[in-house]
């Protein structure tokens, strides 16, 4: 009755397309299978997993019941269910129902001889009760028992949690129980509602919970490595539309934090900066710092946006050699391992999720900017000008031909005023002008837009145990708060398992995906100073005058038959656009045959595929195109453009795709108190991947033509083909605007991993895998080196003399020692080169720059890890663990001096030779505090602290100061050292005043050489530098509590991150948008009293600008918590709900980045974005949540 009226229900709602309507035919078949067994005095839970995967029936028990039941032996071939479960069950003290797909399971109901005499008595009024039973969640709860107290009448819940039964005597009393609840004893009547459970805290032992390291799935109590899990409770708490935001801060190793960027400096790569998402610190300089994500038992090459966060059912990942060597060279920073949901028999489940989210605009206001900015920046300009204007400058910039430069435009104001041009008054009308405009409004209104989110999901999952199906639709959309940058994201899921054969199973999913992103140039609000406007006075857009070249020679090169040299933001934000579109697909396929006897054979993997087609378009009349036309056209002799009128096309096509293919022995075994679970493979993988770069001048996007354009003449140089009139922005190398890339990455792997446990309470672990590559050398020493590691674990709480004590419930301690991996590929064993051009040579000729040296000893990066942890679970409702842990990281490729003559570039090539030591503690603690009928409340807590150290780093030459927050690896500092001037003030002439480590005096001025030598940093007894702490955070935390009250729930988390500095910015007047004090810089002796900001002529001369900007007095502790999210939701159950046949209705309201401190003396808090803001802008979202 209640699959015909969903259908019915359904009909009226939603369109069948052929896929989901083909794979629905897979789940029309009976609950009828075939079972083969065959076990020897084997613990019951064993019995239960194998049944379950020939079944995919699920079994509900209590621990209670599970330790009364006796060792099973059974030797069955293609018995049915129901004959199988008689005969396991027939000498056991328990009893069991089926319902669906559950067996459920309970004590024996002792029998009693007495005969029951019952006397006649008046006839009670009968009803018919009907009504749901639901968990404390509001999930249904099917296979519960409701029964009328003492009369053999009951019934068992459906899928949907309803039960109906008649002939019940009016007002009298219906018990409802369910394995793992509180027994509830209601008064009978012929509606019951909805019947909330209540958890029996401690009492329900999860049978089929299991550690899935992606190869491999393990018992809890007998895993020995470092391991955190994530369960889908936990994760849909909150409302995600991102992956990586449901995992801030919730698993204990895990840092991932966007506010804070890793900037380095790699000799060799240049400068750097990325978001930190790593596990356990960073351990290497140039090869890939993020975790290994694995999904569905496979590494992922593709982006993490193909995780759809409503698909999440489990996420764990792995942190020392035990848990993650099976992963081998790319598992030194840890692996992701990520379970999605799978289908259960049963009658089609249907899941609609839709969220909205909405962040408002900036509110400039609260920045931190000066109020006066305009006067300040515009006074500034005046006042230094007035100390630099000569006749010879000032003329330059009123004849025309001659003034190619860019000025401010109080620079202008004073120059004519110098020059005669105008009066002091005019002068000075203009300057006020200047100073009572600030563009912030104008910025607002042309500029930006409150930003949308919007996800929509649905997902259809059920079948037959032989054949389920799990299809996803979902769409994704997200319109940033800056005009024109939004992108979307479709993407169809489907998996299924089928039964092939009575030993052969099959698992397929297919994935596709379809992303696109579109972009701007939307300038930031202080990019440009604060008096300049963006339109004109006829509402035209203006042009931004410190950009561009001066009035008199713009409009001179113009004359000339030049185009437009001016930069117009408004324009060029809609002249020019950048779009992506990119499509993925993924087929996953595992054949697992059951050999027998505990074995397992399976074949399977993963194939992946992306393309990307990226367009840049910058239209005829834009900025950009402009630019590059003048560049190339000549007006001298005969006038000529090299660049043809038009737009301008750069278009990107890439193209990947990789493989894996696995063959993988299981076994799974226990024989008495011996357990045995290992593995054994190997696996081959390919990562190819390819692209094109095609640029065209005189683009019509129209009639997808392009004109002619001589390549070779203009990248040669020649003077023929060079405009004199503008010499700024050339085009570049040739390599810039066509191009061609070719990628292969190949890998063999051999594996094996081995977890033996004796009597629950001992377990030892080993694993060992050995990789070969194409990325690596032919050196015997290195390329056959495997990578391995040993653990054991001891389950304490078993022991005799800890089993008494009644409120220890866990207590394992585990240790274990090994070698993880990581490939860089900056370095090749081949010598690498690279096409350029040879600009000694006139005409410039074409040329190879040598890039890598040929290595034969190049080799995977090693860390050695160690890590010992304590698991607990006290009072049944308090669980947790601790991890002390040790990595250290050899062969870290990196640049190293090495002999010029054999044709290093600069006598460096990258090598391995580099080390990285990271050590820390993790403590995780999750609690049910209170667990009642109607209101729960439950804690999650996450601390972790990691310290590094680089070691054996090779370093030579000086450092540009610019750099002094960007070096990242310096020898015997952590990873993201930063660096500072031991400024102590101003002299009476406004120059800043350093000191060396001796504490010797140094006075900068425009005069001044400072070169913070390499020994500056490494010899303490010299140098004008001192260390100023790490930039990255080296402590950080989370804690989450969920509130139940009835239908509501409540939930919030709390971030910290610590252990690190940041520098403060400094307020100048120098800057297009002064911080507040950026006007009180030094003017006359006495200042230096009151201010450290320089002299105006020094603010814009390097070095005295380098020993404020970077100087140790404002160098402050960068601690910093968030309130990351606030999230209440409401379940609705009212009887129009019911009758529309909604098993759940639930509606979600959402606050994420709602606020933040910063625990400094100025609340800097990264969290904003920069120093300016002084608050985080909270995104609200709403959601609802349906299943029917």
């Amino acid at each position: 009755m209640y699959t015909i009226c969903a259908k019915a229900f359904l009909r009226k709602r939603f369109f069948s397309t052929f896929l989901i309507s083909s794979m629905m035919q897979l789940g029309v078949q009976g609950m009828a299978q075939s079972i083969s067994l065959s076990e020897r005095n084997v613990e019951m839970s064993l019995v239960f997993e194998k049944i379950k995967t020939q079944a995919g029936i699920d079994f509900v028990v209590s621990t209670d019941v599970l330790k009364a039941t006796k060792p099973v032996s059974i030797q069955v071939n293609n018995m049915s269910l129901s004959d199988v479960l008689h005969v396991i069950f027939k000498d056991q003290p328990i009893e069991y129902t089926i319902e669906d797909k559950f067996v459920v399971l309970r004590k024996k109901r002792p029998q009693s001889s007495a005969t029951v005499i019952v006397l006649p008595k008046q006839r009670q009024k009968e009803i018919t009760i009907v009504g749901r039973v639901l968990d404390n969640r509001g999930r249904a709860l099917s296979g519960a028992t409701v029964s009328v107290k003492g009369s053999n009448q009951g019934s068992i819940t459906s899928s949907s949690g309803h039960f109906s039964i008649a002939s019940v005597p009016d007002q009298a009393t219906v018990i409802v129980s369910y394995t793992g609840y509180v027994k509830q004893e209601l008064i009978a009547a012929e509606s019951m509602g909805d019947i909330l459970m209540e958890i029996a805290v401690g009492n329900l032992d999860e049978v089929n919970v299991v550690v899935n390291t992606g190869y491999q799935k393990i018992k809890p109590e007998q895993s020995t490595g470092a391991i955190a899990q994530m369960t889908t409770k936990e994760f849909e708490s909150r409302i995600s539309s991102n992956f990586l935001d449901g995992l801030v801060n919730r698993l204990p190793g895990l840092m991932i934090n966007n506010d804070v960027n890793f900037s380095s400096t790699v000799p060799g790569q240049g400068q750097s900066s990325r978001p930190l998402f790593n596990i356990r610190g960073i351990s290497t300089m140039s090869a890939n710092q993020s975790p290994l994500i694995v999904v569905d038992g496979y590494p992922t090459e593709l982006t993490l946006d193909m995780i759809d966060p409503n698909e999440i059912a489990s996420v764990t990942i792995l942190k020392d050699a035990a848990a993650a060597t099976v992963y081998g060279v790319r598992a030194s920073n840890g692996v992701i391992v990520i379970d999605r949901k799978q289908a259960k028999s049963g009658a089609p489940s249907f899941n609609f999720r839709t969220t909205w989210g909405f962040k408002p605009e900036e509110n400039f206001s609260r920045y931190r900017w000066d109020k006066q900015a305009s006067a300040i920046t515009s006074n500034y300009v005046r006042e230094r000008q007035s100390l630099l204007i000569t006749p010879a400058t000032w003329s330059t910039l009123f004849t025309p031909g001659s003034g190619n430069v860019r000025r401010q435009i109080p620079y202008y104001i004073q120059a004519q005023l110098a020059a005669g041009m105008i009066s002091a008054e005019q002068a000075e009308n203009s300057f006020n002008e200047l100073a009572s405009y600030d563009n912030l409004s104008a910025y607002n209104r042309l500029f930006l837009r409150t930003a949308l989110t919007q996800t929509h999901t649905l997902n259809i999952s059920g079948g037959a145990p032989n054949a389920l199906y799990y299809i996803t639709a979902n769409y994704t959309s997200n319109r940033e708060n800056k005009i024109r940058n939004d992108n979307s994201r479709l993407q169809l899921t489907g998996r299924t398992t089928l039964k092939l054969a009575k030993k052969l199973r099959l698992e397929l999913t297919t994935e596709f995906q379809e992303s696109r992103n579109n972009g701007a140039p939307v300038p930031d609000a202080a990019q440009f100073p604060s008096y300049e406007p963006y339109l004109d006075k006829n509402g035209n857009p203006a042009a931004i005058i410190a950009q561009s070249y001066a009035p008199v020679y713009n409009n001179f090169i113009m004359s000339q038959g030049l185009l437009d040299q001016n930069y117009y933001p408004v324009r060029e934000a809609n002249a020019v656009s950048d779009k992506t579109r990119t499509l993925n697909n993924k087929t996953i396929a595992n054949f697992t045959f059951n050999i027998g006897n505990g074995f397992d054979l399976l074949f399977g993997g993963i194939y992946e595929t992306s393309r990307s087609e990226s367009r840049h378009l910058a239209l005829q009349g834009s900025s950009e195109v402009n630019s590059w036309v003048n560049n190339y056209t000549v007006t001298s002799g005969a006038f000529k453009r090299n660049i043809p009128d038009g737009d301008f096309l750069r278009q990107r096509n890439t193209t990947a795709s990789s493989y894996t293919a696995r063959m993988q022995l299981n076994y799974n075994k226990r024989i008495g108190k011996h357990s045995f679970n290992g593995i054994a493979g190997g696996e081959m993988r390919n990562v190819l991947s390819k692209g094109n770069l095609a640029s065209y001048f005189g683009y019509n996007d129209q009639s997808l033509l392009h004109q002619p354009v001589d390549y070779a003449a203009i990248f040669s140089g020649a003077a023929t083909v060079r405009g004199t009139l503008v010499t700024g922005n050339q085009l570049g190398s040739l390599t810039d605007f066509f191009d061609q890339v070719y990628n292969e990455d190949r890998y063999l792997s051999a594996f094996s991993n081995i977890v033996y446990a004796y009597d629950n309470r001992y377990s030892l672990s080993g694993s060992i895998r050995f990789d070969q590559s194409n990325l690596f050398g032919t050196n015997p020493k290195y390329k056959y080196r495997p990578l391995w590691s040993m653990g054991a674990a001891w389950n304490m709480h078993k022991e005799p003399f800890l089993s008494d004590i009644d409120w220890l419930n866990q207590l394992k301690l585990r240790a274990a020692f090994g070698f993880n991996g990581n490939v860089a590929k900056l370095s090749l064993p081949q010598a690498i080169a690279v096409a350029g051009n040879n600009y000694q040579n006139t005409p410039t000729l074409s040329s190879l720059n040598l890039v890598s040296n040929a290595n034969s000893s190049l080799r995977w990066e090693k860390t050695q890890n160690l890590n010992i942890g304590l698991d607990y679970n006290i009072f049944k409702n308090i669980s947790g663990s601790v991890d002390y842990y040790t990595k250290k990281t050899t062969d870290v490729m990196g640049a190293s001096n090495i002999d010029p003559t054999l044709g290093a570039n600069l006598g460096q090539a990258l090598v391995n030779f580099a080390t990285i030591r990271n050590n820390g503690l993790e403590i995780s603690l999750k609690a049910d505090w209170i667990a009642r009928e109607s209101f729960n409340w439950n804690s999650g807590l996450v601390i972790a602290k990691n310290t590094s150290k680089v070691l054996d780093v090779s370093r030579t030459g000086s450092y540009n100061p610019q750099v002094l927050d960007v070096l990242g690896y310096v020898n015997g500092y952590p990873v993201g050292a930063m660096f500072s001037y031991n400024t102590i003030g101003l002299n009476n002439e406004g120059h800043p005043i350093i000191l060396d480590n001796q504490g010797k005096e140094f006075v900068v001025n425009t005069s001044s050489t400072v070169d913070p030598l390499v020994k500056a940093m490494s010899d303490k007894d010299a140098g004008l530098v001192g260390y100023s702490g790490t930039t990255v955070p080296t402590i950080n935390a989370g804690l989450s509590n969920r509130v139940d009250v009835g239908n509501f729930y409540f939930f919030i988390m709390l971030n910290y991150y610590g252990g690190f500095n940041v520098r403060v910015p400094r307020p100048s007047p120098n800057n297009n948008r002064p911080l507040e004090g950026g006007g009180n810089y030094w003017r006359n002796p006495g200042d230096e009293l009151k201010t450290d900001i320089p002299a105006l002529v020094d603010l814009t001369s390097a070095n005295p600008s380098w020993a404020y900007l970077y100087n140790d007095n404002y160098v402050v502790h960068g601690d910093y918590l968030t309130i990351g999210d606030v999230t209440a939701s409401y379940r609705l159950n009212n009887l129009v709900i019911k009758r529309a046949g909604f098993k759940n209705f639930e509606i979600k309201g959402q606050v994420s980045n709602l606020y933040t401190i910063g625990f400094n003396r100025y609340n800097f808090s990264k969290a904003t974005g920069n120093y300016a803001k002084s608050y985080v802008t909270p995104t609200y979202t709403i959601g609802l949540f349906t299943n029917f």
